[in-house]
């Protein structure tokens, strides 16, 4: 009996070892791919201002019909269903009356969309301010009564006669809601909201509408993102499932993840979300499936990946320290970059530093600038790219003053265009290591030092002098040779997990 006993024991503890293993075991879960169009249907509240709001339900039923995803039930077919079922729709609804149409006419989701404000006013031009400030004379207390009386009669009588009709006001606003037509529930909302000044009535609210449109495309996106499939992976070259049937296009960004994961525990299904492990750029598409290129990954790309759409723009940063020995400067450089993961890039940059002049005085620097890049090497982890920069310096110093022993802050622009190379290396899934030389071509004045003054006169205008200097002249600053940069630089996506 005793023999047996830790037999027992040592089959119980491999039983519980056993358990726990097989409980600790995730199963993978097959992507969920947007393989089918939603149905929807998209009708305006209750509005009194029913022109608009067709102008704005057009615009968003062509916009979810270009983007293909959507199965949009237009006002032609809603008439011929309403009127098979024997049913009246005025073009205007409530959002129960809109579930209750779109069951009758077998959508998925209906779009209500209600106008919160919508006005046209004309305003005047800064030309037309300048001008009726100037005319107006200068008054005591008694004429400034006076004046206001007058000009209240005057905008009474004039209150239904658009004074600037060629520099309209369009404000338009509102808010958007996906219902679930089966549950009658709000799936989500989105609020719009545009402003355009200018031109005629017509031409101002047309341009107030391309911006409705700009709005109505990202958002109608977000309401449905796509998610696809990695079918092979060549290299940097992937393809995916999903193509022009289901809107894709080129130029669309998908994040790429490993699959989710389902595992027990304590008696409940938990569903672990896979890992970002890059993000993919669609370069062709066929009618069902796609081809794109890696843009940027961190860890192995695998067929069965998922794929999710990425809405929102590339936005890469960067912030570096450069220094230059001839003359001795430094300067620290913010810097917002272009296509940086295509082969054609650049960026523009703004610096402030300080820089010896001939004098072997500080001057204080700043500037902007752009470059232009081409990576000649390009993988995920690592870029090598040649580049030409053209920065505008402008240095600040005080003169020797002038014979009244006066000094003065004067600046001189400079242009020095560069030739360089520069190398990112890849130091975690959403910065890089940015390392940078670039050779001077030459440094060209763009003018003298100069100073600026203020002329005491009744327009208080401004005039710019040279600078004054002693027996020495001029300093100078003469840009030459090469000079170092090393910075950071960290790309950003607001819906991007970079997990």
């Amino acid at each position: 009996m005793n023999k047996r006993l830790p037999r027992l024991i040592k089959a119980i503890y491999q039983a519980i070892v056993i358990l726990l293993f097989t409980v600790s075991i995730s199963q993978e879960i097959e992507p969920e791919i947007t393989m089918e169009r939603k149905k929807l249907i998209i009708l305006a509240s209750e509005n009194k201002d029913s022109d608009i709001s067709n102008k704005v339900t057009q615009i968003a039923s062509s916009t979810a019909t270009q983007l293909n995803r959507y199965d949009v039930i237009d006002r032609s077919q809603l008439d011929r269903i309403l009127s098979e079922q024997k049913l009246q729709h005025s073009g205007v609804v409530n959002p129960d009356q809109a579930i209750e149409i779109g069951k009758v006419a077998g959508a998925n989701e209906a779009l209500y969309i209600s106008i919160a404000n919508f006005g046209q006013k004309g305003v005047p031009t800064e030309k037309q301010k300048e001008k009726d400030e100037d005319e107006e004379p200068e008054t005591g207390l008694f004429g400034w009564v006076v004046k206001e009386v007058v000009k209240a009669e005057i905008d009474k009588k004039m209150e239904n006669v658009e004074r600037y009709p060629n520099n309209i006001q369009t404000v338009l606003s509102g808010e958007v809601r996906l219902l679930n037509v089966e549950t009658g529930q709000s799936i989500s909302s989105f609020n719009f909201s545009v402003d355009h000044t200018g031109g005629v009535k017509t031409k101002s609210l047309n341009e107030a509408l391309k911006l409705l449109r700009g709005q109505m495309v990202s958002h109608l996106k977000s309401l449905y993102q796509l998610s696809s499939e990695v079918l092979d992976v060549r290299g940097s070259d992937i393809m995916l499932l999903l193509g022009e049937d289901m809107g894709v296009r080129k130029g669309m960004v998908y994040e790429i993840r490993t699959l989710d994961t389902k595992r027990m525990v304590r008696d409940r299904d938990i569903t672990i979300a896979g890992k970002a492990v890059g993000f993919v750029e669609v370069e062709t598409v066929s009618a069902d499936a796609s081809e794109g290129r890696v843009l940027r990954k961190w860890d192995d790309i695998e067929p069965g990946y998922q794929a999710h759409e990425i809405i929102d723009e590339i936005f890469t940063v960067g912030i570096s320290g450069i220094y230059g020995d001839t003359p001795s400067n430094m300067r620290l450089r913010l810097s917002g970059y272009v296509n940086p993961f295509n082969r054609f890039g650049g960026d523009i940059y703004g610096d402030i530093g300080a820089v010896k002049d001939s004098r072997n005085d500080t001057d204080f620097q700043f500037g902007l600038g752009f470059s232009l890049n081409f990576h000649i090497i390009q993988t995920s982890p690592f870029s090598l790219d040649p580049f030409i920069s053209v920065p505008f310096d402008f240095h600040l110093r005080s003169d020797d003053g002038d014979d009244g022993d006066i000094s003065h802050v004067v600046f001189l622009p400079i242009t020095s265009p560069r030739l360089g190379i520069q190398s990112e290396i890849m130091i975690s899934p959403k910065t890089d290591l940015v390392i940078r030389g670039e050779y001077v071509l030459t440094s060209v004045n763009l003018g003298n030092w100069t100073y600026t003054e203020e002329q005491e006169s009744d327009e208080d205008e401004t005039k710019t002098w040279n600078a004054n200097w002693d027996d020495r002249g001029a300093p100078e600053i003469d840009y030459e040779g090469w000079m170092l940069s090393v910075g950071i630089r960290s790309t950003f996506f607001s819906s991007f997990t970079f997990e």
